[in-house]
């Protein structure tokens, strides 16, 4: 698979990236309503949304539990205020650091309010 693709040509992706299929539908679909325009992607194999002007990452989903969003400064203490982290513990296997990939990702959980903040994901995103 190349390093980014589109969910239209990817057989079944719900349920053939290595993801849960609820949060394929959760990052692609549920989420993704609140955007002005089509930013799914498949990045290196994981449902992503992509900002089409950029092409800038500014949300992933991976495994049973992980979503990310890529947030500005406000909204992304509002989601730390609200429980989301910047670090993922998995039982019986390393933990994921977000810092390792920026300073503005969070992982998200079905938050209050993560419609606006994807929102400001792409918004960000849009801005270079």
């Amino acid at each position: 698979m190349p390093a980014l693709t589109f969910p239209e040509l990817v057989a079944e992706p719900h349920y053939t990236l290595g993801t849960h299929p609820d949060l394929v539908e959760r990052l692609w679909d549920e989420l993704g309503k609140a955007l002005p325009e089509d930013c799914r992607a498949v990045f290196f194999g994981g449902p992503a949304l992509v900002h089409p002007g950029t092409g800038i990452v500014f949300g992933f989903a991976g495994g049973t539990h992980t979503y990310a969003l890529r947030l500005p400064d406000v909204e992304r203490a509002a989601a730390i205020a609200l429980g989301a982290t910047r670090i993922k513990h998995y039982p019986g296997a390393p933990s994921l650091d977000l810092a390792a990939i920026g300073e503005a990702w969070v992982f998200c959980g079905w938050y209050r309010g993560e419609d606006a903040w994807v929102r400001a994901a792409y918004d960000l995103a849009g801005r270079g």
